[in-house]
């Protein structure tokens, strides 16, 4: 009888997409934590996302209330979003309850957990 031999795979693996339609990005506002209602700006920002993907998760506003990352997932074409694409369609919101958007970004990024901040 033939004998076997025994491989072990690598215990984890960094770097892996639950989802290929699964994105994370991060808008800088700028400033807008003075505008957070029904008729402010985030909400804005919110349905201006909510066109191009389906939000599945909201991280909190961090550095000064100006930033915050989105888990979505892309619903349309070839199932990406597009960071460029958000851009462009914040910025052309411009000035919503007296918040200019016109200098807003968006950034891909990961999934990043920061163990050692303190919570509030």
């Amino acid at each position: 009888m033939a004998k076997l031999t025994k491989t072990h795979p690598a215990a984890t693996t960094t770097d892996v997409e639950v989802s290929q339609n699964l994105h994370f990005f991060t808008v800088d506002y700028v400033n807008a934590n003075a505008s957070t209602g029904p008729e402010g700006a985030q909400q804005a920002v919110l349905n201006a996302i909510q066109d191009t993907a389906t939000i599945v998760a909201i991280g909190p506003l961090l550095d000064t209330n100006s930033q915050q990352t989105f888990a979505v997932e892309a619903t349309g074409g070839n199932g990406t979003v597009v960071a460029a694409t958000l851009q462009a369609a914040i910025r052309a919101l411009g000035t919503v309850d007296s918040v200019d958007l016109s200098s807003s970004t968006v950034t891909d990024t990961k999934l990043g957990i920061l163990t050692a901040a303190a919570v509030s």
